[in-house]
This record gives structure tokens, sequence and C-alpha cells, in this order.
């Protein structure tokens, strides 16, 4: 059928649709449907308005009349508009993986059906939970396929080439890559190898199981990193999601900025007494009540700090750039007998401490190690800052539990290599606090007024260049880099921020938080004398 001055106007009055209200757009589609005739007229407009209005589409075409409410018109104004590189973190329970996943991609199939898209989850069960979704509405929405035959099969399952969740569905299109129109894969647990899509769509990719360990959150995080692989030129990508930890990907990919973010909390404030922007405050009241306030701050306000009972805050981590010129050193180690998964790691970190107790973390390690690889890793260490300029004392404390079974072995490796220095037992602690979690909680006061300082790691600052300048080099931060059991490099400060301090008390990594408290255990716990009154003071970032 031609085009008709009603079909001409339906079209050009598409730009502003995407800027009318709520009331508006109702308006809009009772008046033009009035005004058809004729079926055939009322069908090319539906035509058109489900490949360019995605609330039309969404409501009338794909039948949710429950997403018929003014929040909801506009998040697909606003989705629709520019839905590429934007990170959606929504409110559980407010249609984002309705609007943007489900409908969103029905909407690109309709009005490019040769586009291959990549439906990416944690699991693959999750990816395909959005696949079966869309299958089954290409399946069974007659409506839809009356209006785009050129588009869909009116039966999908007997016509065409490829139709299952396992290997994904194939519309009517032209081409034939070897993408599907429409796939589900899971980041961690068996990406594709050779694909290509022409958009990615990540909707929960962080899960409640993806966050339980520091580990989890860094195999998400780099899942998704080799994901990115999985795209086809220009990449197109959309992430869809929620918040269950501070630390989670989701973080990560907003600390990256290479995605714009739309983030809306259930309430206008983002706090649990705001006022309600979709649930009823009946609905809202009950979510409060059902989930208490972690999972409300996670899932309902996106702000996972909010109801956390975390302990160690973010804004507490200090760098330094280059450290006082006199530094008494503390080497302390927490040993770990066991090289198998899944068991504790030997920490090893070596702290300095100023005149002014500033203490700063100057080297270690955080990984597993058997009782020859503790000698070597102790002894390099307390070789390599014995002879550092400035150091006017290096004390070594091991911790009890483990200096029977280590210590013997210690001594006959001083007389063979002729290398001798005393070891400190560290047992209990001097205010008796012997649990883990609370052994940790003594960094709080030090960490809390900023006399804790981690390594900086980025270019050369102007401080820095300074320093080198005078050739004190041997002040200037490093970062601390080791090779674990696995034989892989890490960054042992960015290692356990992700593993441990972001996550504490909520895991079960905390061997190298524990190793640092134990600095306020050792007997030799003393500071340095200083030389003029700019040492004792510590020269750190800039915020």
């Amino acid at each position: 059928m031609k085009e008709t001055p009603l079909t001409k106007k339906v079209r050009e009055n598409i730009p502003w649709l995407m800027t009318a209200t709520f009331k508006q757009a109702i308006t809009f589609y009772e008046v033009v449907f009035d005004e058809a005739k004729s079926e055939a007229l009322k069908q090319l407009i539906a035509r058109e308005l489900g490949r360019n209005d995605r609330f039309f589409l969404l409501i009338h075409l794909l039948k949710r009349v429950d997403a018929v409410h003014p929040w909801l018109y506009a998040r697909c104004r606003e989705v629709e508009q520019n839905s590429d590189d934007h990170i959606d973190l929504w409110a559980r329970g407010h249609y984002k993986s309705s609007i943007i996943t489900y409908a969103g991609a029905i909407q690109e199939i309709l009005k490019d059906p040769e586009i291959s898209i990549g439906i990416f989850s944690h699991t693959r069960p999750i990816a395909r939970s959005f696949l079966r979704q869309i299958k089954r509405e290409f399946e069974s929405n007659d409506l839809l396929k009356f209006l785009y035959p050129d588009v869909l099969y009116r039966d999908p399952q007997k016509d065409s080439p490829l139709w299952s969740e396992e290997s994904g569905i194939v519309v009517k299109r032209k081409s034939n890559p070897k993408e599907a129109t429409v796939e589900s894969w899971g980041l961690v647990d068996g990406q594709p190898t050779g694909k290509h899509f022409k958009l990615r769509i990540y909707d929960d990719v962080v899960t409640r199981e993806s966050v339980t360990t520091g580990e989890q959150i860094l195999k998400t995080t780099e899942a998704w990193e080799l994901s990115l692989n999985l795209s086809s030129r220009p990449p197109r990508q959309w992430i869809i999601g929620t918040r269950y930890h501070f630390a989670d990907t989701y973080k990560t990919i907003l600390d990256r900025g290479v995605v714009k973010a739309r983030i809306y909390p259930a309430t206008d404030s983002g706090t649990p007494d705001g006022k309600s922007v979709f649930l009823t405050e009946q609905e809202w009241e009950n979510k409060k009540n059902e989930s208490g306030p972690y999972i409300t701050a996670c899932q309902m306000l996106l702000n996972p700090i909010a109801g956390s009972e975390q302990d160690l805050k973010p804004d507490w981590i200090r760098t330094w750039e280059v450290r006082s010129l006199t530094l008494n050193v503390y080497i302390i180690c927490d040993p770990a007998d066991s090289k198998e998964k899944g068991t504790s790691n030997t920490a090893m970190a070596v702290i300095g401490m100023d005149s002014a107790h500033n203490k700063y973390l100057l080297d270690g390690a955080c990984h597993k190690m058997n009782l020859k690889e503790r000698w070597e890793m102790l002894k390099e260490l307390h070789n390599k800052w014995t002879k550092e300029p400035g150091i006017q004392g290096v004390y070594v404390g091991y911790e009890k539990y483990g200096m029977q079974s280590d210590i013997q072995h210690f001594k006959e490796m001083m007389e063979i290599e002729n290398y001798f220095f005393d070891i400190q037992e560290v047992s209990w602690t001097r205010d008796n606090i012997n649990t883990k979690d609370d052994r940790i909680r003594r960094l709080v006061p030090d960490l809390s007024s900023w006399r804790f300082f981690f390594p900086y790691d980025g270019e050369p600052t102007k401080r820095q260049k300074e320093a080198k300048e005078r050739g004190q080099d041997y002040l200037l931060s490093k970062p601390i880099k080791r090779v674990n059991h696995e034989k892989k490099v890490y960054n042992l400060v960015t290692w356990m921020l992700a593993n441990e301090y972001m996550l504490f008390p909520a895991t079960t990594n905390k061997d190298f938080l524990d190793v640092m408290s134990r600095i306020y255990d050792m007997e030799d716990y003393v500071i340095p004398g200083t030389y003029n009154e700019s040492d004792t003071m510590p020269a750190v970032m800039e915020d």
C-alpha cells in the first residue's frame, strides 16, 4: 500500500513522539487510529510505530499493558533515543529487562533483520531465559507476524533454518552469517569463540553468586573484558543490571567510564524514606520489610554502601608517592602450609613506620607457598630492606601458629647460608582480641585518619621527579608485583583491595589484612628518629 497522508503524518511525527509526554503519546495513538478508516491503514500505522516507538511496541504489539505507566514511558523514550554504550542500573522489578533486552532486541530485529545479537549473562541459563522470551514471542504473537511478514516466519519452528534455545534463532534475512539473529551465552561458563555480534546485550552479568568472593568478582570482570572481542564493527553494546556489591563488575565498568550511566533507584531521593518512583507506597514498604537493609540498598536503591556493614571505607584508601626519609620496617608473616586450591594464602607484609606513626605498605606477597618458598621470600624481604637507605631497623614477626613447623627449617637455612636475623613470635594480641575480624578492625583508626598509605602506581608525579633529581630514587613508591603459585603475575595492592579490603568483613579472604594488623602486636613497635620536621610528613597523593 502506498503512503497516505495519515501514514505520512505518523512517520513525520516520530521525532515529536520521542519528546511527547505520556498523556500526549496516548492521545496521539488514539487519534491516528480513529482517523484510520480501514484495517489495512491501521496495520501500516502499527507497523511504522512498532519499528520506531518502543513504548507502542511494548504495550500494543507485545501486549504488555502492565507497562502502561508514566515512569516506564519515560524510560522507554530515554533508552530508545540513546541506546548504545550505556549502562542501565535500575531498581529490581522496574522493567529494565522488559524495556531494553526484550522489547529493545525485538525492535532492533524488526528494523534490521540482518542484525546479530548476542545476549550475555553471568551464566548461560540466565541468558537463555531472555532468548526464550523473545523466541516465544516470535512463535506465538500472530499480530507481530502479520505486521512484519518480511521479517518473521509464520511457523518459525518449521521454516527457520535455526530455531532453538541452544543454538539461537534466525529470522528472515538475506545474508547468511555464522551468527544467529539472537544467541544467548554465559560470561563465566563458556563464551563462544570466533563470533562477532553486531549488538551485545549484557543483562544480569552480576548476580548474588558472582560477588561471594573477590575471586568471583575478578572472574566476572575478566570474563566481561574477554567478551568485548565478540563484536563486529562498529561495536555496539547495552549493559543492564542491578547492584549486588560495592566492588562488583558494574563498579569497574562505571569507574572506567567506557559507557554512560543511567541509574534509577526505587525512590526519587535514592534513600529508603524517599518517594517511590514506580511501585505503590504499600509495595515499597513491603519490599523494604521483606528484603532487609542490605538487599534494599543494593537491589532497590543501587547503593551497596548504604546498607552494608562494610567496615573499611573506600575513601580511606590513600597512596604515597615518596616515603619519609627515615623509617623502621616491620616484616610480618602469617604462613599457610597447603598449596591446595581453596586453602589460605601465606601473607607477608612489609610495613614502614615514620616518626609521626604514619605507616607505609612497602612490600609483601600473598599467595600459596611451600616451606622452601616461605624461607626464600622472608630472606629476600629482609635482605632487601636492611640495605635500603634511611631504614633504621628491620624487625621480623612470624605468626605463632606457623612457627613450630617453620622455625627449625629457618634456623637450618640460616646456618647453611650464613645469613642470620631474629624472628619474633607473634601470638596473642596485646589486648586479647583474637578473632581475625577484630584483629583487622584495629587498622580502622590509622586508615580512617589517613595514616596508613598504599604505594602509588601511575605516571611519575612532580614530587617523584623532584626526589629523583635529588638522587633519592629509593624513596619513590613502586607497584608491588609478585608471581603467585600459578606462575601468574599479580599486583599485590590491586589484588588485596579487590579481594579483601572492599569485601571485608563479608569475605573469606582476609589473610593480608590480618597480617597488616599484626604490626600492632610487634614487641619492637617503636618509632624511628628523624632528621628534620619535614621527614615526619608523608608525601601523599593529592585528591
